[in-house]
């Protein structure tokens, strides 16, 4: 396990952290999300993986070529820490039951059980296997406490294998499952949200880049891609009303159609003083 926290360049994977019943040690949250420079994701990854110059607060990616000894270190993921309270916690982030001291001993177990498989992951991602990567994370996730917090990297490590590997529907589902776990997992909203302009979801793209920006306003990523969606969102959105209102219409034009009517017999007219409508029947 040494030779393996050397090869990764890890650091610190074992902090302290206080909780309820004493001085405990967990293994820090460690991801290998990558961001690519480029503007918009759109053409940029292919299904051997993305191109680029990658980088971000929470981790650093392994570069798209270089030696194998390089690879190694380009796999590091850097530390943050998991922090808070030990407590069990829901899929809302919400405290739990207190656990009992052998109950707090299996979830820490487990959860250095689960760090131990994803450094295996993140070896294997480091050397492009993003599949061999993908199954490990797999088992991570499985082998965390449910709804723990640091199970929302290991969802986020699997989208980044998924997001290699081009399938970004499974990109898009790992993510969200990793939000519900951790809403303001910035890194990971910006994965989604590279993932659903990718598949040309303007509008869901738009939302959680503008998301990112209110967790990170200087986030250029984030920057450049609203102002490049805000205009198709908006008539997206106007396309999507309109479509809604039509499928309605045609409902009550059904409707109404038993009793010789239709949609066309009402009027709505606004009251300009009050904002609201008032509806009248014409023949």
């Amino acid at each position: 396990f040494e030779e393996l926290k050397s090869s990764l360049g890890t650091t610190a994977l074992f902090p302290s952290y206080r909780c309820a019943r004493g001085q405990r040690t967990m293994p820090e949250i460690e991801d290998v999300t990558e961001e690519l420079a480029g503007a918009s994701l759109a053409g940029g990854a292919g299904a051997g993986g993305a191109a680029g110059s990658e980088h971000g607060s929470h981790s650093e990616a392994p570069a798209a070529a270089g030696t194998a000894g390089a690879r190694g270190a380009s796999a590091a993921a850097e530390d943050s820490s998991a922090g808070g309270e030990a407590a069990a916690e829901t899929k809302d982030g919400e405290a739990a039951k207190e656990l009992t001291p052998e109950e707090l001993a299996q979830q820490e177990a487990a959860l250095e059980q689960a760090q131990a498989i994803k450094l295996e992951g993140n070896a294997l991602f480091a050397e492009f296997k993003y599949e061999e990567a993908l199954g490990k994370y797999t088992e991570a996730i499985e082998t965390a406490p449910d709804g723990h917090k640091e199970q929302a990297v290991f969802y986020n490590n699997r989208a980044t294998c998924y997001f290699k590997l081009n399938q970004m529907g499974s990109v898009i589902a790992d993510c969200s499952a990793a939000l519900r776990i951790d809403p303001d997992y910035a890194k990971c909203l910006l994965r989604r949200a590279q993932a659903n302009e990718t598949e040309k979801k303007v509008v869901e793209a738009f939302d959680d880049f503008s998301r990112v920006l209110t967790l990170d306003s200087s986030n250029s990523l984030a920057k450049a891609a609203c102002r490049r969606l805000e205009g198709p969102a908006t008539a997206e959105r106007e396309r999507q009303k309109e479509e809604m209102m039509g499928k309605l219409k045609d409902l009550g034009n059904t409707i109404l159609g038993k009793f010789g009517m239709s949609l066309d017999n009402f009027k709505a007219t606004q009251d300009p003083a009050t904002g609201g409508y008032s509806i009248h029947f014409q023949q």
